[in-house]
This record gives structure tokens, sequence and C-alpha cells, in this order.
């Protein structure tokens, strides 16, 4: 019962400060609190490579959770080292996943209102998903956040990846959720599978983990 009221209270949250960000910045980096386009298509660029070194480069349907205005997928269809990569997207935020719809050609077919994937995609993805905080108890943003990722996982084919602000010692700090990463991938590991994890690179306090089936 709790879980489902901090649930609740989370993702109104999550939702009202999405939606105003969003219309004061727009479809932009900064319109989804990430601190640049630049990290952002570092942490894109990493977690992409890191998935395509671990399937040797075959053909991977993904489920991006937490979508926001589709920047994933538009980087996918604009970096040719990254065209094995096939796509769709979810979002519990209304707003977002209209311009989405709008926005995209085949907006329609891609994009969905959701917490986790509609099909069975080979991988979900959660880039910097998790990182603004809306709540100031680690241990109970941590919960939501696995148990968020349980829902993709009873889905997913081969695994899922996760993109998370780090620091030596895990906080939430201005509103930001920093793990420590080896205590962290141990958790991955212990509610999951295999877990690899790196640094993100050209980004710094920031992690990368691969999950595997």
């Amino acid at each position: 019962m709790f879980k489902r009221i901090s649930q609740q209270l989370f993702e109104n949250s999550i939702r009202s400060a999405y939606t105003k960000r969003f219309k004061q910045k727009g479809a932009a980096a900064e319109g989804v609190f990430w601190a640049s386009r630049l990290s952002q298509t570092a942490r894109f660029d990493h977690l992409l490579a890191q998935i395509t070194a671990r399937e040797k480069g075959a053909r991977i349907q993904l489920a991006d959770i937490g979508c926001g205005y589709g920047a994933l997928w538009n980087f996918i269809q604009n970096t040719e080292r990254f065209q094995h990569f096939g796509y769709r997207g979810y979002d519990i935020n209304s707003a977002m996943i209209s311009y989405c719809k709008q926005h995209f050609a085949d907006g329609e077919q891609r994009f969905q209102l959701g917490r986790q994937p509609a099909d069975r995609p080979d991988y979900a993805v959660f880039v910097g998903t998790f990182n603004l905080c809306h709540c100031d108890d680690y241990s109970l943003w941590q919960d939501y956040i696995l148990r968020q990722m349980a829902l993709s996982w009873k889905q997913v084919n081969k695994g899922m990846a996760i993109n998370v602000t780090s620091l030596p010692q895990a906080k939430i700090h201005n509103d930001i959720f920093y793990i420590q990463p080896e205590k962290f991938k141990s958790l991955l590991e212990r509610h999951f599978g295999r877990t690899y994890a790196s640094p993100t690179r050209y980004v710094d306090n920031d992690a990368t983990f691969i999950i595997q089936k």
C-alpha cells in the first residue's frame, strides 16, 4: 500500500516538473533537465556502444523508457554506426508522447504512453531517466528505480541498460540522485542478472550499466 502511494506521489511530481520544464525550454536537452546537449549525446553514444559491443553488432530492438521528446531516437536516426537499432519510446508524460507523435513521421506507431514495454524488445534502456530525484529519501527513490526496472525486466528478451549519475559516495544532492557505482552494480546483479559497469565516456560523475539475462 505504501509503495503504491509513493509511486503515485513520485509520478505526479515527475509529470508536473517535466511538463512545466518542457513548456519553458521546449524540445531540447535543457527541456528535460539535462545539463547540456553535449552530455546528453555522450550518454546516448556510450550506452549504445556498450550494447553494440555486448551483442557484436547484431540487430537490436530497444524500448526507451522515459523517452521524453524522442532525443534518443533522433540520435539513432542520425548516427550511421547505430543503424542496427530498432526503437520504441515510452513515457508517463502525455505532453512528451503527444509531441513525439506529432514531430516524428512514424510517431503514432513508435511512441506510447507507459512505464514499460508493450511488446518484447531485446533491451529496455533508461538513459538518465531517474537522475532527477523527486524524493529526499535515498532508499525510497532507489526502491522506486528498482521497481520500475523490474517491470521492463519481465518483458525484455536480452537485457536492460541504465545510465545514472554517480559519486564515490551515494547521496541525493540538489535534487540529483547519485549512486556509488560498485554498490549499485551489486544491487542490480542481486535483483536482475549479470551486470557490466563502465564510467560514461566524456561525462563526469556518471556511470552506465548493462544487465543481461
